[in-house]
């Protein structure tokens, strides 16, 4: 088939039709310098070189040509491939909000059918009969079913309000006649009182016989006896009622029929009695004030002490002043003293002291940080933290502690010089090991750092993750097609990491997953890799870098159960883009702070097909995963915050360990100044017994981790001061602690005070009033005795 008939591309075919005539101007430049056509004379020659000069000038036209309409051939494939991402992303677009309004169609349907089958109450209304409702209301009669239902139902609603109105008023109207009839039951039932108190106060008090009763027509008669000296005077009071405004009357039986009193109405006697209340007996005056008494001794003794148990705050003790002090760092001066084992078989006794004496000057003289201080120590024991076997040229070999210094006889140093030049130089080279660890320490406990470069450290402690007891190691394989599906990850990590994650069990512990996502593709937001020609590489811009991690679509692991995890991604580029690399520095990798790092795989390309095609292999080797592993090992230290300096793997990881033991003793001494501010701040909130236990071992294992800083066993002091951070954190988070804040006492007061108001104002009162009879009477009883 012809190339023609597989392009029908119009754009396309003026390449193709350059494409033939530079290949025929090719051919032609080809036939015109073919030897064997060649002339022998220098005429012939001078023309031949200047028809191919020409020739060759026309294909060089012909090439520029082709190459801008190749450049315009590639802009039209991206433009279209732009507009076919557009088109799709609208299709996706138009299919999502068509699947969302079926779901809304789907709801719309279920929640009519729902509507439909609805059991509603007005179907079980007892409503007066159609007929009947139509007899009423002949307006209805040409309505449909819906509106005579609704008239029908609004027509019983309106009657039942009428009859609720109406029996509303019945209510009232039974209520007030019960009341009247019990006002005049009252008045009847006293007025029997009322009339003998009546007699009591007007009578004489004088000894009467008996009278007999008064003739029963009349209503109960009172008979109230008095004595005379000369005379018996009979009383019988008679009382009749002949309506509301026949007022009773008394009369009196005297030899002369006499009358005494008349009483005009029952509400004059009720005033007469009220004027003179009869007086209360000692006893019930007794009774009274031991009733009031009772109460409140229930009150004072029984009351006050449960409402206080049960409403106060447990706050346990806790030991303010000694976590302020250790917060403002007064507890405990971290120092960290390190000895350094010096060996020296070539030299004599005494020379060795001699030289040991005197690099410890001069590394006293070279000191500007008190804390971090080293200290030398001769010995024979070669299996040391650090050994120098003392060159001028000082070798430290990156798998062990041991600094061999080589020096020659020259420089042996006399011992009646106090600074060789052999101390100087080994102080000073000792100096410059230890230089990174010291600056990043100070940085640590006062935020200086004399003599390193402040920027630098606090830019590698940011990137660094925060200590954890166990870290989660993710390692994942992301390609954008089908290749590679399967990766020695095992062995990679068995053979490039393992050692590491041993060598950094004294400090943490660490868990490893690994997968593999196949058509991981770049996010629609990242801006596409760009092909570099000088480069011959696809290449991604730094600032673009930020955004080559597809969180939303890739499958990347969260933290998982209580330590933080750290994500390594191994990408491999598609064919049509590969090599990738980054654009200012060609760097195949890179570091995301506090997360994790990229490696960019470019494995060598295999055919896929007969066709000639490119493709990815389908398995990536060991072998060919060990740069990425190297990689991933070096950004794992970074991200672990191990120091750059010195170049022995085991003295950086020495360093880490006294590194981690300072930030850990510093975050939990912090963590007890916070905690003691607040809970003097905030008086009202509890202290559990939880929180006084943590903070009794954080301050156990605080102390504990000083000493052993002070004595040297730096592991011992990672130990201690991680468990002291743990409890610190655990006993400033307190869930119990904060519920409290938000229940103040002014909400205590509005739970009480409507529950206690009722019953302590009459309480309050009959206090005040027996306090003011017992005032009265002592003052009674003063006067009597002046």
């Amino acid at each position: 088939m012809a190339i023609s008939e597989i392009v029908s591309d119009e754009s396309l075919l003026p390449v193709l039709g350059t494409t033939a005539e530079t290949l025929a101007q090719c051919q032609q430049l080809i036939a015109l310098l073919n030897p064997e056509n060649s002339p022998t004379d220098p005429t012939g020659l001078q023309e031949l070189s200047l028809a191919a000069s020409k020739q060759q000038k026309i294909l060089f036209a012909r090439l520029a040509q082709l190459r801008g309409q190749n450049r315009d051939a590639i802009f039209r494939v991206r433009d279209t491939k732009h507009a076919t991402a557009e088109a799709r992303q609208e299709i996706d677009r138009l299919h999502l909000q068509l699947q969302n309004l079926y779901y809304e169609q789907k709801h719309l349907t279920g929640e009519i059918a729902a509507c439909e089958s609805y059991d509603h109450k007005y179907l079980s209304l007892p409503l007066i009969p159609v007929e009947e409702f139509l007899e009423l209301f002949p307006e209805h009669r040409e309505s449909n079913e819906h509106d005579l239902m609704v008239a029908r139902i609004n027509h019983e609603h309106a009657e039942r309000e009428k009859l609720e109105q109406a029996r509303q008023e019945l209510l009232k109207r039974k209520q007030a006649l019960i009341a009247e009839n019990k006002k005049r039951k009252d008045d009847l039932a006293n007025l029997d009182k009322d009339l003998e108190k009546f007699i009591d106060l007007v009578l004489p008090e004088a000894a009467v016989p008996p009278v007999p009763p008064s003739p029963p027509s009349a209503f109960p008669t009172l008979l109230q006896h008095a004595k005379a000296p000369a005379f018996r005077v009979n009383i019988a009071l008679a009382v009749r009622l002949q309506g509301t405004k026949h007022a009773p009357t008394m009369t009196s039986q005297t030899g002369d029929h006499e009358s005494l009193q008349t009483v005009t109405s029952t509400a004059d006697l009720k005033s007469i009695t009220q004027r003179v209340p009869p007086p209360e007996t000692p006893e019930a005056i007794q009774t009274r004030f031991r009733v009031i008494a009772a109460f409140w001794a229930v009150i004072i003794f029984l009351g006050f002490p449960i409402w206080w148990k049960t409403t106060s705050i447990y706050r346990a003790h806790l030991p303010i002043q000694d976590m302020v002090d250790w917060a403002d760092g007064k507890a405990c001066r971290p120092v960290f003293p390190l000895e350094i084992h010096v060996v020296a078989p070539a030299m004599q006794s005494p020379e060795s002291q001699h030289l040991v004496r005197t690099t410890q000057h001069a590394l006293d003289d070279l000191n500007e940080f008190a804390a971090h201080h080293l200290r030398l120590k001769l010995t024979n024991d070669t299996d040391t933290s650090v050994t120098q076997n003392i060159d001028n040229n000082p070798a430290l070999r990156a798998d062990t502690t041991q600094l061999d210094i080589f020096y020659p006889p020259s420089q042996a140093p006399i011992p009646s010089s106090s600074n060789p030049p052999l101390s100087i130089f080994i102080a000073e080279e000792l100096q410059r090991l230890y230089s990174e660890e010291k600056a990043t320490i100070a940085y640590i406990l006062s935020g200086e750092a004399a003599g390193h470069d402040l920027e630098s450290i606090s830019r590698r402690l940011r990137r660094s993750m925060k200590y954890a007891d166990t870290y989660h190691l993710s390692f994942s394989l992301f390609t954008p097609g089908s290749a590679p599906s399967s990766w020695d990850i095992e062995a990679a990590v068995q053979e490039y990491l393992s050692p590491l994650l041993h060598a950094f069990g004294p400090i943490s512990n660490f868990t490893i997953d690994t997968q593999v996502q196949l058509y991981a593709t770049f996010s629609p937001m990242a801006p596409p890799p760009v092909y570099d020609q000088t480069e011959a590489a696809w290449t991604l811009k730094k600032e673009d870098l930020s955004a080559f991690i597809n969180a939303a679509e890739w499958p990347l692991n969260p933290s998982i159960g209580n330590g933080p995890t750290l994500n390594f991604i191994l990408y491999v580029p598609d064919p049509s883009q590969s090599p990738m690399v980054v654009k200012e520095n060609r760097a195949s990798s890179w570091i995301i702070p506090q997360w994790g790092g990229v490696f960019l795989l470019n494995p060598p390309l295999a055919q896929a097909d007969k066709s000639g095609s490119q493709a990815n292999p389908t398995h990536i080797s060991q072998e060919v995963l060990r740069p990425a592993f190297l990689t991933f090992s070096h950004q794992l230290l970074t991200l672990l915050g191990t120091p750059t300096t010195p170049a022995s793997l085991p003295l950086r990881l020495q360093t880490l360990i006294r590194v981690r033991a300072a930030t850990l003793l510093l975050s939990a001494s912090s963590t007890m100044g916070s905690l003691a501010r607040l809970t003097e701040s905030l008086p009202s909130i509890p202290i559990p017994a939880t929180v006084a236990s943590s903070v009794s071992t954080t301050l156990t294992h605080l102390s504990s981790a000083c000493s052993h800083l002070r004595e040297g066993r730096f592991s011992a002091a990672l130990a201690s001061a991680r468990i002291a951070e743990t409890e610190a954190e655990r006993s400033f988070f307190e869930k119990s602690m904060v519920g409290q804040v938000y229940f103040p006492d002014e909400h205590k007061v509005a739970v009480y005070l409507p529950l206690l108001g009722p019953i302590g104002v009459p309480l309050l009162v009959g206090l005040m009033k027996e306090l003011k009879r017992l005032v009265a009477g002592w003052k009674a009883r003063k006067r009597a005795t002046a």
